[in-house]
């Protein structure tokens, strides 16, 4: 029976997958209460997990684009890791260079999970249950759990955990933004251009909503996403009402931006980072699916969290056998982005405010 002193975590992915790594984190503590958890995750995500029950140390670690930048890297977490003297170490969404960071820790049970379903398990010392078989991330990564021989439900949600202090500031700075509630969040960006809504009918959404409930707008703005937000607003009359109502949030430090999402009413974008962590902080969302199933990345309830995803495409045609129907190009030109363009917005405005009527935000959230 295992009874580790000391536990690692790795997942060096975006912010979405590093979210979803919470329900495995959640359960490990929960058959572990006494055993300290450590993360080594990608920073800037890792500063989500500040907080998390059990966690006690974080590691950063920049994992870049470059192979050889990304094995230096790789390698120099690893001499630092060897003296931690690990008990159990679970490698989520795994790849060569994590293995190899979870191969030289000495920990004696290592649960080593790739992500690829077809890709061989390096440097494990369990069997992880459900390998070959397409799934949600966050049940890969309980897979990954369960291969330690813990008992965990299918359907575990993630968590982030926030301090008073940073949520009050948050509503805090709403009110010195003026936003009057119901406040709809708007995050307009994704991890390349085919996933992303036409921003013009962002816009629209944004206008009905300030129109109809009279409350606000909150446009999440990412890094390098200038011109997004420029088009957005180009799409906003100059009128004093939408001018007040609807304002741009800069990019800021992860705690905040989580801070500032968990204080909405509803969230509605693309499949991106900013929706797994309203999410995970409780505050309803509509996501809408292009070019991507939401099989594997939207395994959230849809009374709460309802995803807008047209299906068949005949152009939805680059997965492996075996997995759901996937399409990887970068620009759309042949097809009309017809996976986005077929979503109107009368469907997308109905959800959020399905949402804001069925999951009312509770009064003492809001002040």
């Amino acid at each position: 029976m295992l009874n580790p002193r000391r536990i690692l975590v790795t997942k060096f992915r975006a912010m979405g997958d590093t979210i979803m790594m919470t329900a495995a984190l959640e359960e490990l503590h929960r058959h572990f209460p006494q055993a300290q958890i450590h993360a080594a995750v990608t920073d800037p995500w890792i500063w989500l997990l500040e907080g998390f029950p059990g966690v006690t140390k974080l590691w950063p670690i920049h994992w870049h684009a470059d192979r050889a930048a990304r094995t230096k890297a790789a390698t120099r977490l690893a001499f630092q890791l060897r003296g931690e003297r690990y008990d159990i170490v679970c490698s989520f969404h795994s790849s060569p260079a994590a293995a190899m960071v979870a191969l030289s820790t000495g920990a004696k049970v290592r649960a080593v999970h790739f992500h690829s379903f077809k890709a061989k398990n390096m440097h494990t010392t369990v069997d992880i249950p459900g390998k070959g078989i397409v799934k949600p991330v966050i049940e890969r990564d309980l897979d990954t759990v369960r291969a330690l021989g813990l008992d965990v439900p299918v359907g575990v949600m993630p968590k982030i955990f926030l301090k008073p202090s940073e949520t009050d500031l948050a509503l805090e700075e709403f009110k010195s933004w003026q936003l009057k509630r119901p406040i709809l969040g708007v995050a307009l960006g994704a991890s390349r251009s085919t996933k992303i809504w036409p921003i013009h009918r962002a816009a629209e959404v944004a206008k009905r909503w300030v129109t109809d409930t009279g409350g606000s707008v909150l446009v999440i703005s990412g890094p390098g996403e200038e011109e997004l937000n420029a088009e957005f607003f180009r799409s906003i009359p100059l009128d004093p009402n939408f001018q007040r109502s609807i304002q741009l949030m800069k990019p800021c430090p992860v705690r905040i931006l989580a801070a500032r999402i968990s204080a909405l009413d509803v969230l509605v974008g693309n499949d991106s980072g900013p929706r797994h962590l309203a999410t995970a902080l409780d505050v309803p969302t509509v996501t809408i699916f292009g070019p991507e199933h939401p099989l594997e990345w939207h395994p959230y309830p849809q009374d709460k969290h309802p995803r807008l995803f047209i299906e068949p495409l005949h152009c939805r045609n680059n997965q492996e056998p075996g997995s759901p129907p996937w399409c990887g190009i970068s620009e759309c030109v042949i097809e009309a982005h017809q996976c986005m363009t077929r979503i109107s917005i009368d469907e997308v405005y109905e959800q959020c405010l399905r949402v804001l009527k069925e999951f009312p935000k509770p009064a003492n959230a809001t002040t």
